[in-house]
């Protein structure tokens, strides 16, 4: 036994830190993992009746990028006073790291603590053991950097020959010289093929996962399972479709360092990030024509710019190359202020009659200045017209259009069938696989026969399905007829006729303005009041074009002034009931072809700025019916009155009430006349026959 060790020391417990840097390692070097607890051997040969083994690191490095509850625990014990003795195997257990390194070395050397590895027993109190201890931590550390540094030098320079020493995407293979090609199998080619040509075709990865969802078509990807992985065939998700369209292998690009890892500092501790992506040109490795793609660099590099235009605060800003985004504005992402330059909004507002209506807005620099929006304007009217406009200039490929519909209709059917057939293809040989592995089991040996039949039985259900998938897509892809044809070569010679058609997506629609148009210029002006657009076409010509615009408060549903001016004047007699009665009765209706109900008839008085009608009290005339009140006769006796025109009175329209003055009821023919019918004498007035009809269509409305 030591001297170094003393009473003192076997009197507490020792502790056995065990810990191996990689789980890799904790699986294949069982050898070193045994030897290292065999420490609770030698502590109890050295003396030490209570040991405690720390293992709680397995797998995690001692370079003090990770957190080890392991150490945490040791450290504590060896502050507690309750350890004698700490043993490892070597230093570079312990720590890879100075800090924790001296760390650990001080708190043994306050608290008496031995350190012990295989070399020899240390105590940190004494001042050679302290320094030799520094020297195995410095060494430790320096003897990790030296490794890393020798196979990331040597894996940098094999990388910069273009060897593959990664697992290759799904769709390639490696050879036996490090290299890479493409998988010979024609189902998985097929399908990555399809993939990127989808995605050329509909401009976005989340249209192309759709499209896949919709079709029910499998994408290949590897298994996650640790060693050789092996593809299989997974329903589509964002990340894998979002992952192939990213990759330039799939270009024929050999790359290395597209991705770098971040340190920072949390806790007093380094924590490395990684997966963070570097630019292009950034990228530390490229080796262009390197194997052979699926696509070329060009398209892969139009792919990036197209997913890039299409997420985040490029496609906010209605970036002309990003996907076409919902609703039926079909300038949406097109147009640009000619004020500010900034790209104009789109908001929706609900119509009964035309469902949703855009309007077109530029906030300006309202967030940062508080101040106005630029300008605002419809876009129902902006649309049409810059459709004409569009039309008119694609009128000669109309034709073609037509035609390359037709090709396009049965490529995406021959598409979707190719993919089905090497499905089944697939599938059948999968079942004849199980079947002659089947037959070839002895019978007696029924656990595996029982289970390859269980798979035969499973392989051939897949087979059925896909057969029965393969039977319906044909049975849709019918051909079309000769009819049909020339209908829609003529649809294809009258573009109008197909851009308003009601199967046309608005869609497909926007697709067309997009690639013909680059950007449009959109200004406002109050007199007269429109919009002018300037068109900047994909060929570089521009046009400008002027719209007219409606005045402010002024819209294609507005109330007709013929209307507006009747209400005005029946507000000066009637209340609004009665206005709603008097017009319903002559079949005026609003601008939205409703009928008038009194809220209505408010809404235009409020908006007109048009009094209500006053109390009976104040009002300066009466009605036929309180004239003859007032004159103590009959109706009809103020009627004739009327009619004979000694009694002055208006009615505004047909079915108003009559208005009469009141002073006209002290006129001197007036009164003479009210005398002989009180005296019971006939009135002096001439029965005109042509005067009875004064009275029969109208009927007096009150108020």
């Amino acid at each position: 036994m030591s001297e170094k060790i003393q009473p003192s020391h076997i009197e507490r417990e020792a502790c056995v830190y065990i810990r191996q840097s990689t789980m890799q390692q904790v699986r294949t070097r069982l050898e070193g993992q045994r030897r290292q607890y065999d420490l609770r051997e030698r502590a109890q040969v050295l003396g030490f009746q209570r040991v405690v083994v720390i293992d709680e690191d397995q797998g995690r490095s001692g370079t003090g990028s990770v957190e080890r509850p392991g150490f945490g625990r040791l450290l504590a014990a060896v502050c507690s006073g309750k350890v004698g003795a700490v043993l490892a195997f070597e230093a570079s257990r312990l720590a890879r790291n100075n800090r924790d390194w001296h760390h650990l070395i001080d708190l043994c050397a306050m608290a008496g603590t031995l350190v012990i590895d295989h070399d020899g027993i240390y105590d940190p109190s004494l001042l050679n053991d302290r320094l030799l201890l520094g020297l195995k931590g410095t060494m430790s550390e320096f003897e990790i950097s030296l490794l890393r540094q020798r196979a990331m030098e040597a894996r940098r320079q094999k990388v910069g020959r273009g060897l593959v020493l990664t697992q290759v995407p799904v769709g390639y293979a490696r050879t036996e010289d490090e290299g890479m090609e493409k998988t010979p199998d024609r189902q998985i080619q097929e399908a990555i093929t399809g993939i990127f040509r989808k995605f050329r075709e509909l401009g976005s990865v989340r249209q192309v996962l759709l499209w896949y969802r919709d079709e029910k078509l499998l994408i290949p990807a590897l298994s996650r399972e640790s060693g050789h992985r092996k593809v299989i065939w997974i329903e589509p998700i964002y990340p894998r479709i979002f992952g192939l369209l990213k990759n330039p292998t799939y270009a024929g690009v050999f790359v290395w360092g597209r991705n770098h890892t971040r340190t920072s500092i949390v806790d007093g501790r380094a924590r490395k990030t990684r997966g963070h992506a570097r630019p292009l040109e950034q990228w530390e490795v490229t080796i262009p024509n390197h194997h052979e793609g699926y696509i070329t660099w060009e398209e892969f590099m139009r792919n990036q710019q197209q997913i890039r235009a299409n997420a985040g605060w490029n496609a906010r800003m209605g970036s002309t190359n990003g996907a076409v985004r919902n609703g039926p504005a079909l300038l949406a992402g097109l147009l640009r202020c000619g004020r500010c330059g900034r790209a104009l909004q789109v908001a929706y507002a609900r119509s009964k009659q035309h469902g949703l209506l855009p309007r077109y807005w530029c906030a300006g620099d309202r967030g940062q200045q508080m101040v106005r929006s630029c300008l605002t304007f419809a876009g129902t009217r902006v649309d049409q017209l810059v459709a004409i406009e569009v039309l008119e200039a694609l009128r000669p490929l109309g034709v073609q259009a037509a035609l390359d519909a037709l090709d396009h209709t049965q490529n995406q059917t021959d598409e979707k069938r190719r993919s089905l057939e090497l499905a089944l293809q697939k599938a059948r040989y999968e079942a004849s696989r199980i079947e002659r592995q089947y037959q070839a089991t002895e019978p007696e040996n029924r656990l595996v026969a029982a289970e390859l039949e269980k798979r035969w039985n499973n392989a051939l259900t897949h087979v059925t399905e896909m057969e029965r998938r393969l039977e319906e897509v044909s049975a849709l892809a019918s051909q079309l007829t000769a009819d049909q044809r020339q209908q829609l070569l003529a649809l294809g010679d009258d573009l109008e006729q197909l851009w308003d058609h009601p199967r046309s997506p608005v869609t497909l629609k926007k697709r067309i303005l997009r690639t013909v148009l680059q950007e449009v210029i959109a200004d406002t002006t109050d007199d007269p009041p429109s919009v002018h657009l300037k068109l900047h076409w994909a060929g570089g010509s521009h046009t400008e074009l002027t719209v007219p615009k409606n005045r402010t408060g002024y819209h294609n549903h507005i109330n007709s002034q013929e209307v507006t001016e009747l209400i005005r004047e029946l507000a000066l007699v009637c209340e609004d009931a009665s206005i709603v009665s008097i017009l319903n009765r002559l079949g005026y209706r609003t601008g939205n072809s409703n009928t008038w109900t009194e809220k209505r008839v408010q809404h235009v008085r409020h908006t007109n700025d048009f009094p209500a009608c006053p109390p009976p009290h104040q009002r300066l005339w009466i009605t036929m019916q309180q004239g003859a009140a007032a004159l103590g006769v009959s109706e009809m006796v103020v009627r004739r009155l009327i009619a004979q025109k000694i009694l002055p009175a208006k009615q505004i329209v047909k079915f108003a009430p009559w208005m009469i003055e009141r002073t006209h009821l002290q006129l001197p023919a007036v009164r003479k006349q009210i005398r002989r019918v009180h005296e019971g004498r006939r009135p002096g007035w001439a029965v005109n026959e042509k005067q009875d009809g004064l009275f029969t269509d109208s009927h007096e409305v009150q108020p």
